[in-house]
């Protein structure tokens, strides 16, 4: 089987042809799939925060008043990082 055959597009490629995601002997592609979830779970929660801070900005005075927060710690929420 040359190399270019052993590359496999989707895993009901990699079963019919018994292509399998080891590396040195261990099957780890479940592993791979579990690590890539939980890093799109907190993309998708970084990336919620961020939409949140900067509609947050974005209010006016009369609608900051409405939810109970002030301008001044509207304001200094909006300009913290993402990652915080």
């Amino acid at each position: 089987m040359s190399t270019i055959d052993t590359i496999c597009l989707s895993r009901s490629e990699a079963t019919s042809v018994g292509c399998t995601g080891t590396l040195l002997g261990g099957d780890y592609s479940d592993e791979r799939e579990g690590l890539l979830k939980r890093l799109w779970t907190r993309y998708c929660e970084l990336a919620a925060k961020r939409r949140g801070r900067l509609a947050l900005e974005e209010m006016s005075e009369w609608q900051l008043k409405d939810i109970g927060v002030s301008e001044k710690d509207a304001r200094q929420e909006s300009t913290v990082p993402f990652w915080r």
